[in-house]
């Protein structure tokens, strides 16, 4: 399988610190970033267990905007 690169702008490697040198390569379900300044390479966590929801439910809430229709 090929792998797709994309670089990310803006931004910053977390060994040497180059600005615009990271890229982000994928390769089916693999994904990791690598810089090309200094060759530091750090693999993208997966998750793996479903995320979990808080026991007690918080006081923000979902709001769904719809889209106006014209006036006739």
């Amino acid at each position: 399988m090929a792998i797709k690169r994309r670089f990310i702008a803006g931004a910053k490697c977390p060994k040497c610190e180059a600005l615009d040198r990271i890229v982000m390569l994928s390769s089916g379900d693999d994904e990791w970033i690598e810089c090309i300044e200094c060759g530091y390479s750090e693999n993208r966590p997966t998750q793996v267990d479903e995320p979990q929801i808080p026991e007690v439910a918080d006081e923000i809430g979902v709001i769904q905007f719809k889209p106006r229709q014209p006036k006739s």
